[in-house]
């Protein structure tokens, strides 16, 4: 068995699972950020969750990246 291919699945797995966790407050509520039907705090709370996300689900595409190139 070749050495790299588990490696390329973890890969694989930690950009999956990154672009889900970037996408999942679109994928909760059920669409995109939109200014007009949001109200105050309501705003302010779903533009830090979405930043969250995106933080998040880069580090995990991040962690993936770094380890496939560690070996």
């Amino acid at each position: 068995m070749n050495n790299k291919n588990p490696n390329k699945l973890l890969l694989f797995f930690n950009l999956v699972i990154g672009i889900l966790i970037i996408i999942s407050p679109t994928i909760i509520t059920g669409h995109l950020y939109d200014i007009q039907t949001l109200i105050g705090n309501i705003r302010v709370a779903e533009f830090v969750l979405r930043t969250a996300a995106l933080i998040i689900g880069l580090l995990v595409i991040n962690e993936g990246i770094k380890n496939y190139f560690k070996n």
